[in-house]
């Protein structure tokens, strides 16, 4: 080991050791809400099923350097960052340790935003971001049925109408919705190498889509909820949110298309 590089494989093996702690922690938290360990796997799957694809039979090294670093900071944050901080670092040492394990290259930016994904943050999305999406989406959601001809108006995260108060909680928000689209939309991102400005236009057109994507789910289940359409079945529910959730993905896959023929372009011409 001359070279001062070592094979990632032992390297990821030993990152792990070295941080058990913040893994440890990791594990107590999703142990109630198994929920939030889905986009660990979900990331681990993908850049797992990725590399195969992609498989390079030349043996690897890893240079240490980025991941002492990555390990210094790691120590450094003990007193100084929240569990949640240090398992951050945890883990983007130990992915990063995996990706150059699997695809013999060093991982694109867009990988970065993976590892934050796969940390439990949904609650804190709902925290920060809960409330202010609800008062978007309800005031948007007004303006599109009030475009449909029904009176209704908007009272904080409550749309009155006929002196009923239909509220926008917490599930309306469309925090889920956004963190599966960027969740998705990073992926391709990898998936497709995109540069920082591309991925910075991708997490934009994730917010907007999801906010998008929310409105019409919030309009369609006025309906439901006002008790404007009788024969609604309980289903219908479940239903419209699935269908808000399959045209958040089927837009998302079009706009990565979209990022990527606008690379591809310059280099055609």
């Amino acid at each position: 080991m001359g070279d001062g590089v070592m094979h990632p494989y032992l390297v990821t093996a030993l990152v792990m050791a070295a941080t058990w702690d913040a893994w440890r922690w990791y594990v107590q938290r999703v142990w109630e809400s198994p929920e939030e360990a889905a986009s660990l796997a979900l990331t681990v799957a993908f850049l797992g099923a990725l590399g195969v694809a992609r498989r390079n039979k030349e043996a690897v090294r890893l240079p240490l350097i980025p991941v002492a670093l990555l390990l210094a900071a790691f120590a450094a944050s003990y007193g100084m960052l929240p569990p949640i901080g240090r398992a951050a670092i945890a883990m983007a040492a130990t992915l990063f340790c995996g990706h150059l394990a699997a695809f013999k290259e060093r991982p694109p930016v867009a990988f970065w935003g993976l590892v934050a994904l796969a940390l439990p943050v949904v609650p804190s999305l709902q925290f920060v971001l809960g409330y202010p999406m609800r008062i978007v989406c309800a005031a948007l959601s007004v303006g599109l049925l009030q475009a449909h001809g029904l009176a209704v108006e908007r009272q904080g995260t409550f749309l009155s109408w006929r002196d009923e108060l239909i509220q926008f909680d917490a599930p309306c928000s469309g925090v889920n919705m956004l963190w599966a689209g960027l969740l998705l939309m990073l992926m391709g991102c990898v998936l497709f190498r995109f540069n920082v400005l591309k991925v910075m236009i991708a997490v934009a057109l994730s917010f907007v889509l999801a906010i998008a994507c929310n409105v019409l789910r919030a309009t369609s289940l006025f309906y439901v909820e006002a008790g404007i359409l009788p024969h609604a079945q309980a289903w219908w529910h479940e239903g419209i949110g699935i269908a808000a959730f399959t045209v958040s993905a089927a837009a998302t896959l079009w706009l990565l298309t979209c990022l990527r023929g606008r690379e591809a372009a310059p280099c055609a011409a």
